[in-house]
């Protein structure tokens, strides 16, 4: 950047006041205000130029001309978006000063530094979308963990001794920035598993001392009013303050607001919640798709009939979030069996959320000293449904629905004076006047009455002149440069009087003033100014007012969230057949008739079949082959998202189930490589299954697809082979594994735990048919041809891919063809049998032994000839 000494073109004033908040903020690209647009120069012109395709231009053509780049401070918000999005934080320098007031140079300063994690904007984070920010640090003994949605307040702090632990949970919130004490940012290298956790967050270091745990401590109870932490169940977990007290100090320091929205912190209860990491939201599709990362053909998309835009966050974070006790479970579920049996109430709750708005989002809005009228009216009329939501709750047998019914509050004096004083249809700007009703304020009325007879008085004005000068086309006009003028046209010139004062000459005619007319200008306009300026002193009590119901706010809006999701997962019960499953604390899983809720929503070329799957201790892993689009991998994603749904309190598509809690979901489904990290397709499905096998409990519920297909066949069959073993032996966990490696159903035979299973198809002539039926027993045929054949592949492909398979099926040796004694032992000592070479796709080791036997001619060969020569092939044959 040049430095102010450099040249006389940036040594002036304005510049000067540049420096000195770009000194104070030299990370971040600064929207300096001026007039009406927000200005940027030197590096942060040609940075943001260049993101946002804007023009890089300076005032002058001089040498050492000063470059820069300017937005219109009404469209900052789009801007803003992009330069966020490419990572980077903009800190508002905004003129603080009346111009009216100002001696020379306007004051400014940075009055907000809007980084990732701070974005309020509901057009740039979504309406049912929560934007984190976290903080992370690290302590002899664990980690810290706190994060925060600036744009609804809601804050949590935790700790925990695994990292393992750490990554699973900062995977399933995905904060999009993390702020880090800076001895932890340069300590990122030597902490590779940690750096990976956070590598999809914007990274903020932030000064060490503030992450102290007095420090920490102090910055949390000073903000909260509170003497200590006990109340809000946190004492006790000082790695957990240390976070959460640096991420305090950090908002408050770049916000530079009080933050009054923030109102509470909560200790994160781990045990309470089964945890779903990275991996298993993308092979689910929880909430993007694995193909292109959009919302579309998720269960999110499936399940959100959301009518309030905190219940659309409130459903994620339940489908993101199931619990693990069954009491909460059950208190979920009477709610949603309760609004299922009768659809008169959950309509009714229906309408009236479809009307309620994002009370959330106003109070942070209130807090941020940014909410307009809209958003002041928009909290009156939801207050104003309270009373009727409560009165259809407050009968309802299900406690959770009571519950919500206790917690919402109407606040009558708040709602009727915003309803009182607010206009219908209020301005966005809160500056030009418009937003109070007539009758609220004696002293405005008077005003605007001023104001208003001020155009009648014009009028008689007008004629009065016209009269008095005969001048007939005479009129009266006004701009801001010199007020009201009377105008006359150069035709009428010699009747003008000589008590009119020329104020402008123009080409067809010329404008005067009077003492008369200044005299009322001056009192007509000052009425407007005064009446503007109490609309707005109006208005800021109004969001005072409103600023101190902020906790009584948030609590309606929770209350308000749940019923809306309960509401929700009842409407989806009744219109697509679920059923309520029955949660218990033992260790099987028994769906009868299962549906996968995502496809049988878009199945239109054939009707979806329902399957069903049974896991207890004594069998509680199932091996599962059959053809490629049969149905495997759909099979065991199906299994997985019921059990996750009913672990959030839903109905689930099946004819009954039971099932019992598991802790962890874990899946290794799908290929992918890691450019980014230099990491191959197979390192990827390694490190995920063995995340699977140090981490999974007998509790947990593992589903794999195709583990070991990324390396060659025999390495991948000896890892399934093995892994298979360690989870029947040593992990014990209910198991789902879809495997093209058909030698893995000989480990029923040495495990009584695992069972086989396949997707049955029918053999019609040279085609098949899918009957996406699961049915017990393995398979030994995968009909890959038959699916490239149907995919497209040439013709002359596919034929020869027949005569190669034919050559290699020929030469392996196949397990299920061994006598079923021969099977067993074989399958009891595999891990001890040396493995034979891998084999070879274009040649056959005994194709010359198969030329020399077809050239024999046995005719001429006696019976002990033919014995003989038997005995040397047998010791020939590779």
């Amino acid at each position: 950047m040049i430095r102010p000494t450099e040249s006389p073109a940036i040594n002036t004033p304005m510049m000067q006041q540049y420096f000195a908040a770009k000194r104070r903020h030299p990370g971040e690209i600064l929207f300096f205000r001026m007039g009406d647009f927000y200005e940027m120069f030197f590096d942060d012109a040609r940075e943001a130029s260049e993101i946002l395709g804007i023009a890089l231009t300076s005032r002058s053509k001089e040498k050492d001309a000063i470059p820069m780049a300017g937005v219109p401070v009404r469209a900052a918000d789009s801007y803003l978006a992009r330069l966020l999005r490419a990572g980077k934080r903009v800190a508002i320098c905004d003129q603080v000063q009346d111009p009216r007031e100002a001696k020379g140079l306007v004051d400014r300063d940075v009055v907000r530094v809007i980084s990732p994690g701070t974005i309020t904007d509901e057009k740039i984070i979504g309406e049912k979308s929560n934007n984190y920010i976290a903080a992370v640090v690290m302590a002899s003994g664990g980690y810290g963990l706190a994060w925060l949605d600036v744009s609804t307040g809601r804050f949590l702090l935790w700790e925990t001794p695994r990292l393992a632990a750490l990554e699973a949970e900062i995977s399933r919130l995905s904060p999009a920035e993390v702020v880090l004490p800076e001895s932890l940012e340069f300590q990122l290298e030597k902490e590779p598993a940690l750096k990976d956790a956070i590598r999809d967050a914007c990274h903020s270091p932030y000064s060490d001392p503030l992450f102290d745990l007095d420090e920490a401590y102090r910055t949390l109870t000073e903000h909260f009013g509170t003497q200590n932490l006990e109340g809000f169940g946190c004492e006790r977990l000082p790695r957990g303050i240390r976070a959460a007290g640096g991420l305090l100090r950090y908002l408050q320091e770049t916000q530079k607001v009080a933050l009054k929205h923030i109102t509470r912190v909560q200790a994160f209860q781990e045990s309470r919640i089964l945890p779903i990491d990275r991996t298993t939201q993308r092979a689910l599709e929880l909430t993007e798709t694995s193909r292109s990362g959009g919302r579309e053909g998720t269960l999110l998309a499936s399940f959100d009939r959301t009518c309030t835009s905190a219940g659309g966050r409130l459903l994620r974070d339940w489908l993101l979030s199931p619990l693990t006790d069954v009491d909460a479970i059950v208190h979920r579920q009477e709610g949603v069996e309760e609004l299922t049996s009768r659809s008169d109430l959950r309509d009714a709750l229906g309408r009236l959320l479809r009307r309620v708005h994002d009370l959330e989002r106003i109070c942070a809005r209130v807090s941020y000293s940014s909410a307009n009228a809209r958003d002041l009216l928009a909290l009156a009329r939801t207050l104003e449904l309270v009373p009727d939501l409560r009165a259809h709750l407050e009968g309802c047998s299900a406690s959770i629905l009571r519950g919500a019914a206790a917690r919402l509050a109407d606040l009558p004096g708040l709602r009727d004076e915003l309803a009182g004083a607010l206009l219908p249809e209020p301005p966005l700007s809160i500056r030009d006047g418009g937003l109070i009703r007539e009758g609220y304020c004696a002293e405005l009325d008077e005003l605007r009455a001023i104001a208003r007879e001020g155009k009648q008085w014009i009028a008689r004005f007008q004629q009065g002149e016209i009269e008095k000068t005969g001048i007939s086309s005479l009129k009266v006009g006004f701009n801001k440069v010199f007020g009201y003028y009377l105008e006359v046209t150069n035709t009428h010139r010699e009747k003008i009087p000589p008590s009119y004062i020329r104020k402008q000459t123009l080409k067809n005619c010329e404008r005067f003033i009077t003492p008369e007319l200044k005299e009322y200008e001056n009192k007509v306009l000052h009425a407007r100014e005064q009446a503007v300026e109490l609309e707005h002193e109006i208005f800021l009590r109004l969001r005072d007012e409103a600023s101190g119901h902020i906790e009584a706010l948030q609590e309606t809006a929770a209350a308000l969230a749940e019923v809306d999701v309960i509401r929700t997962f009842s409407a989806l019960a009744q219109e697509r057949g679920y059923v309520r499953p029955r949660l218990t604390t033992d260790l099987c899983l028994k769906i009868v008739d299962g549906r996968h809720p995502m496809v049988e929503e878009v199945a239109t070329t054939e009707p979806f079949v329902p399957n069903s799957v049974e896991l207890t201790p004594e069998a509680n892993i199932m091996i599962i082959t059959g053809p490629n689009m049969a149905g495997k991998s759909t099979y065991i994603r199906q299994v997985a998202l019921l059990v996750l749904l009913a672990q959030t309190g839903s109905s689930i598509p099946a004819r009954s189930a039971e099932i019992g809690i598991i802790d962890r979901l874990f899946t290794r489904v799908g290929a992918s490589d890691d450019l980014t990290r230099g990491q191959s397709t197979f390192m990827v499905e390694m490190q995920e299954t063995a995340n699977i096998l140090n981490n999974a409990t007998e509790r947990s519920l593992i589903i794999l697809d195709e583990v070991g297909r990324g390396t060659s066949t025999f390495d991948g069959v000896s890892l399934a082979w093995a892994i298979t073993e360690h989870v029947a032996e040593k992990v014990r966990a209910r198991t789902l594994f879809a495997t093209h490696y058909h030698e893995l159903t000989a480990l029923s035979c040495a495990f009584p735990c695992v069972r086989n299973f396949n997707i049955a198809v029918k053999e019609w002539n040279d085609d098949i048919i899918f009957l996406r039926k699961i049915a017990e027993g393995g398979t030994d045929k995968s009909y890959g041809i038959h699916v490239a054949r149907l995919a497209g592949i040439p013709r002359e492909v596919i034929d020869r891919s027949k005569e190669i398979l034919s050559n290699l099926e020929n030469q392996s040796l196949d397990i299920h063809d061994q006598p079923s004694i021969a099977r067993r032992a074989a399958a009891a000592d595999a891990a001890d049998r040396p493995l034979a070479v891998q084999l070879d796709f274009f040649h056959n080791a005994n194709d010359g032994l198969l030329k020399e036997l077809k050239r024999l001619d046995l005719d001429r060969m006696t019976p002990m000839e033919a014995l003989r020569y038997l005995d040397e092939l047998r010791r020939r044959i590779v």
